[in-house]
């Protein structure tokens, strides 16, 4: 077969392949649109092996019936005579039969006649395709680093929106620009930007349904080099973002706007401005992480299959008349169970704001197991730290844990926390945070340092250390003494504080929660909670293996404990009073030990269920007791083990989620307050009196910085050696 064409100018073939193809040409001309390249088929004899086959030739088609297609011809159509066929450029194409069934000939026909319709006709109801698009592939991935090449006319796609991303990946790839004159539901005709350039494709919709079918795609580029720009039209915000998108898989969000323009220009060569990554992040988290609007929607169904995969979980969600996200409160049952039976009773808490579009408060109460490591017990959202939302805290944490005996609250000053603790549990220890207290000291009696002190004040065990060291701050100064004494000694003091502290004295577990959680803040409301189940599944599962292979009957950070205190009472004397009682000689005020009752007059023996120096050289002394026998039952292996006995299971994924009709028809919007216009804030207000600690860069030796955001050149001695030994 050949194709000729004659024009004023040297063209590439025009691609005729279906009886589709011969229709849009024919519309093209009808239209009224400019194409220069009149149509001439003519066909030529070739040599074609023949194969028997078993059913009669179709009829011929003879000269006259072909004649049957001018029918079909505008009369605007310009037809070629034999004058036309004069100095052409001739462009053979072979037919491309590789897929297709051995041809039917009937060896009859004449020389110019072309062989019969029907026998030329694939299984599929198409002329056999002609070869003009070999250098096309297959695009199957929106990417722009996946495969681009858009593959043959016929190629099919679930949607005008998933042709358009792929022939924007496959711009963005090739380095070229398009145009779409046409685009409607039925149509979509694009172009390339240079109007002297001939790459052009044009699909429309198959009947009954919303896929896109390619009818026409012409794919080499004529267009100059000078054509080119920096940025591409082409790569949207969209297009950006699911190319960087495998970045925010996690809860981290350190990728910036700006990393994303300097990786998209090392990667395609194209300079994005700020705007447009920014964008693109922004379609990146929501299309990883989802809307955070939705989130609100799902979390009630998200919430009932918590306590469906962890049995024993406690949680609740509150809105108010109007639908919209109050409160919500979430504690998984294994961690429940195992803080009711082996873990020490005392609970901090703590709240941190939360850094997604909607304003909130994350609440936070956890506390220590017998290996001194974290051991989170419950969590809450709340619009802010206020009197309502602590209530509602603590009343869905009672609920959850019931009575505890002994129980004892940590927490800063915060009036709210101390007035919910006051309304809903009533009977149980509060005490504030010394570090806390110690800030403020520093804050309002700046004149004076008495930090030292305090400490020693607020964590001493006697009563009497307690006394001498307040009676050196008052030396000190009158105000700050003043100022201590209205804090209420039973709130910070370890040796007036009416219950048991277990050693805890400041929030800083709650803080470390804080921080753990910090990138994962910046998550919908769901991924957050789903975040949090994360971290927990990990610290049980570690923490089980570590007391599965403790080989001692305490913890590590026990037995770590019982040996210094061992080192520093081996030479202290042991006098025996009774069979019970002794007197150990420490060179200070001495201790007064009662083995029977658990008690020493330095107090820290019944205040921590601890053995301190006085018990230890007593039962080094006396081998019928046992330092291990000592010790509250918290602190013990078994103990240890049972708390992270049980498993935590992820909630999975959304599409597996197995929820009642009633938790579906749960109504629940997004909280009114949003986040305010602007940059937002990414670190905390300092609290009052906390002194601000700046980094100091380890490449360049300046504060305020670090090694990753440097922007200091470095000299290229360094580069090859190294930082020089006096380099501050």
């Amino acid at each position: 077969m050949k194709f000729k064409l004659k024009t004023s100018d040297p063209m590439p073939p025009v691609t005729i392949q279906t009886n589709d193809d011969v229709e849009f040409f024919l519309e093209e001309v009808v239209s009224g649109m400019e194409f220069r390249n009149p149509l001439c088929i003519t066909f030529e004899r070739r040599s074609i092996s023949t194969v028997p086959v078993d059913r009669q030739p179709s009829p011929r088609l003879s000269w006259e019936e072909s004649h049957a297609f001018s029918s079909h011809v505008p009369p605007s159509f310009p037809i070629l005579s034999s004058n036309n066929f004069t100095e052409v450029n001739e462009f053979v194409t072979e037919v491309d039969c590789l897929d297709e069934p051995p041809l039917a000939v009937d060896l009859a026909l004449g020389d110019n006649t072309p062989a019969p319709i029907s026998s030329r006709t694939s299984n599929n109801g198409h002329v056999p395709r002609i070869n003009l698009l070999a250098s096309s592939s297959n695009l199957l991935a929106t990417e722009v680093s996946g495969d681009t090449d858009v593959s043959m006319v016929k190629e099919v796609f679930e949607s005008k929106e998933a042709l358009q991303e792929k022939l924007k990946a496959l711009a963005v790839k090739k380095r070229f620009q398009f145009k779409t004159p046409k685009s409607d539901k039925d149509l979509l005709v694009v172009v390339c930007m240079d109007d002297n350039c001939k790459w052009r494709l044009r699909a429309s919709r198959l009947k009954g349904c919303n896929m896109f079918e390619i009818r026409k795609y012409y794919n080499v580029h004529t267009c100059s080099l000078d054509s080119q720009e920096k940025d591409n039209r082409q790569a949207s915000s969209k297009l950006v973002g699911k190319n960087f998108r495998h970045k925010f898989d996690g809860a981290s969000s350190t990728y910036k706007p700006a990393d994303i323009m300097q990786d998209f220009q090392k990667e395609f060569g194209y300079e994005i401005s700020y705007h447009k990554a920014w964008r693109a992040r922004e379609f990146a988290m929501e299309m990883v992480r989802g809307s955070p609007a939705d989130s609100y929607h799902l979390l009630p169904s998200y919430m009932a299959m918590v306590e469906k995969k962890n049995p024993g979980s406690r949680t609740f969600i509150e809105k108010d008349s109007a639908n919209n996200f109050k409160y919500c409160f979430m504690a998984i049952g294994s961690s429940l169970r195992g803080f009711t039976s082996c873990i020490r009773p005392v609970i901090a808490v703590d709240g941190t704001f939360m850094r997604g579009k909607y304003k909130g408060t994350l609440f936070i109460a956890t506390s220590l197991d017998g290996n001194n490591q974290l051991y989170p017990v419950a969590f809450g959202v709340g619009d802010s730290e206020n009197d309502a939302s602590w209530e509602w805290f603590f009343m869905k944490l009672r609920e959850s844990i019931g009575d505890v005996p002994n129980l004892v609250f940590i927490s800063d000053r915060h009036g709210s926390i101390k007035k919910a603790i006051d309304k809903v549990f009533p009977t149980v220890g509060y005490g504030i945070c010394t570090h806390h207290l110690k800030r403020n000291v520093n804050a309002h009696f700046k004149e004076v340092d008495v930090g030292a002190l305090f400490e020693l004040a607020a964590k001493a065990y006697r009563p009497i250390k307690f006394t001498q060291y307040m009676n050196v701050i008052r030396s000190v100064s009158l105000n700050v003494h003043q100022y201590l004494t209205d804090a209420g000694y039973e709130k910070w003091a370890r040796s007036h504080f009416e219950g048991r502290r277990y050693g805890i004295m400041t929030t800083n577990i709650a803080e470390s929660m804080n921080s753990v959680l910090k990138e994962a803040r910046t998550l919908p409301i769901h991924k957050l909670m789903d975040c949090i189940i994360d971290k927990l599944q990990e610290w049980f599962a570690k923490g089980r293996d570590l007391a599965m292979d403790a080989c001692t009957l305490m913890t590590t950070w026990v037995e770590k404990q019982l040996k210094g205190k061992l080192d520093k009472s081996h030479t202290y004397p042991v006098i025996q009073i009774n069979f019970h009682e002794f007197i150990v000689k420490d060179g200070d005020l001495d201790g007064h030990v009662d083995v029977l009752q658990k008690t020493c007059s330095c107090n820290e023996f019944q205040i921590d269920q601890f053995p301190c120096e006085h018990v230890v050289a007593v039962c080094k002394h006396m081998r019928n007791y046992s330092v291990y026998d000592l010790c509250a039952h918290y602190y013990s292996v078994n103990a240890w083990v049972t708390a992270y006995a049980e498993s935590i299971y992820p909630v999975g994924p959304q599409e597996e989620w197995d929820v009642s009709e009633e938790v579906r028809a749960y109504v629940l919007s997004p909280p009114m307050k949003k986040r305010e216009v602007g940059r937002p804030r990414t670190t905390r207000i300092p609290s009052q009196g906390e002194d601000i600690v700046h980094r100091k860069c380890s490449r360049c030796g300046l504060r305020g910085h670090n090694r990753l955001t440097c922007t200091a050149a470095t000299p290229l001695s360094e580069q090859e050696h190294g930082p020089t030994a006096n380099q501050t």
